[in-house]
């Protein structure tokens, strides 16, 4: 490997938590550790902001499952409507740029001759194609939700107070909860899960091929 020229890199934590961002090491600058360092901050930041972006979507659908135990049900599911709008056209536009991000990290995998130098790389952007399928496809059901909401006629509704009669009761808990039918928690416990897997391998991969050695 050539003399190091060392550069920065910051990535987020084992954790993976967006509030406790962490250097990885100063790496050396080579076309390997370069890829590694850029490819994978410009994927992994972006999809932990719509993590936080995920952490008020679960607020809109909690009063969505309680818009009906209010009398000002209309107007609340009117708020409620806008906040999603909001939330998913986030989500949806960053979806793009992390997929070539990931697709990138990818790519960098073959700028070493080290197999497992390149296996680590491969993996690190599996972990991440892996949250990041989960994030667009909650971001995909989310903008479907959003448009059977400005379908639904809200002024014309006249629920019950609570919103459920018994048909409606004795339905399924997927039927009545949407975070349920969205298998929303689910989903977003796969993408902490690869997020914080994907964190590992690249940090160990940063130290172990890209620490200027002593």
């Amino acid at each position: 490997m050539t003399s190091p020229s060392p550069s920065p890199s910051v990535a987020p934590s084992p954790a993976a938590s967006p509030e406790a961002l962490k250097t990885i090491v100063t790496v050396v600058s080579s076309p390997y550790c370069r890829s590694l360092a850029e490819n994978f901050n410009d994927a992994l930041v972006p999809m932990l902001a719509n993590d936080r972006t995920l952490d008020a979507v679960s607020v809109s659908l909690d009063g969505i499952n309680t818009l009906f135990d209010h009398p000002d049900f209309a107007q609340r599911f009117v708020q409620t409507r806008e906040k999603l709008l909001h939330q998913e056209t986030v989500l949806n536009a960053s979806l793009a740029a992390i997929q070539r991000s990931i697709n990138q990290l990818r790519a960098g995998s073959a700028l070493t001759t080290d197999t497992q130098a390149a296996a680590q790389v491969h993996d690190a952007a599996q972990q991440l194609q892996t949250a990041y399928d989960k994030q667009r496809q909650l971001a995909i059901d989310l903008q479907g939700m959003y448009q059977a909401m400005a379908d639904y006629p809200i002024a014309r509704a006249n629920p019950a107070l609570g919103g459920f009669n018994p048909q409606e009761m004795s339905e399924p808990e997927a039927m009545q909860n949407v975070k349920s039918y969205l298998r929303f928690d689910g989903q977003r416990d796969v993408i902490a899960r690869s997020e914080g897997k994907a964190v590992d391998i690249a940090y160990s991969a940063a130290e172990t091929y890209c620490t200027p050695k002593k």
